[in-house]
């Protein structure tokens, strides 16, 4: 394809760099796209994006990345039988003696309940589920299951939700598309979520900023 000259792409960029807008910004923008036509009921009509997961008839990839996600691991009632207590006598016993302490005070950090992070891996998020993949394993989680669901922070989600067994595990999921995993789940399991109702899913400032930098955003802060 001819490369054609734009003149009014500079500008953008000159505008753009101007707001300070970043490559998050850009997801943001993508995702307060997606939300617009969601409310407005063309949600159907949302362009599916390239992945390699194995899309269900009706599915629609909004987005495929890099995702780091955490488990909540409780408390373990029976970590193992505790290092017995050496009676020390000699030097050796003191160096035995030790290495039990080492080994209890192992025990007792691996029983306190606390995320543990899982190898890196990627994440298909789609108007349906997302699907969370690494080297070990790979899952899915639909959105009609959450039991709830969270933005922690700009880049994290944190949601819940019973596993095959009913017992209800939770995931804290760390990823560039964390407000897009948020509204997507929220706008059609947990319309009257408080994040939405009061429009904090959405940065401060977000709109002016697009204004700035020559980018229109939809008006979807609190969604109709």
């Amino acid at each position: 394809m001819k490369d054609v000259f734009d003149p009014l792409a500079d500008i953008e960029r000159a505008l753009a760099a101007q707001a300070g807008w970043t490559w998050f910004d850009d997801y943001l923008l993508y995702t307060c796209g997606i939300v617009e036509s969601m409310t407005a009921g063309r949600g159907a009509q949302i362009r599916s994006n390239p992945t390699r997961v194995r899309l269900e008839p009706g599915e629609i990839c909004f987005a495929d990345g890099g995702v780091r996600w955490f488990t909540w691991r409780g408390i373990v009632a029976h970590p193992g039988p505790a290092p017995r207590h050496i009676q020390i006598r000699t030097p050796l016993d003191a160096i035995y003696q030790w290495g039990a302490d080492v080994q209890r005070q192992r025990v007792e950090a691996a029983a306190q309940p606390r995320w543990v992070a899982e190898p890196p891996g990627s994440a298909m998020i789609s108007n349906r589920r997302i699907q969370l993949a690494n080297p070990g394993r790979a899952f899915s989680v639909r959105w009609s299951t959450l039991a709830g669901i969270d933005l922690v922070a700009p880049d994290l989600v944190g949601c819940r939700f019973p596993d095959h067994s009913g017992a209800v595990q939770q995931l804290q999921i760390r990823t560039s598309w964390a407000p897009l995993v948020f509204v997507t789940a929220a706008l059609q399991h947990f319309p009257h979520h408080p994040l939405l109702r009061n429009g904090t899913w959405l940065p401060a400032g977000f709109e002016d900023k697009c204004h700035l930098a020559g980018k229109k955003c939809p008006n979807v802060r609190i969604p109709g």
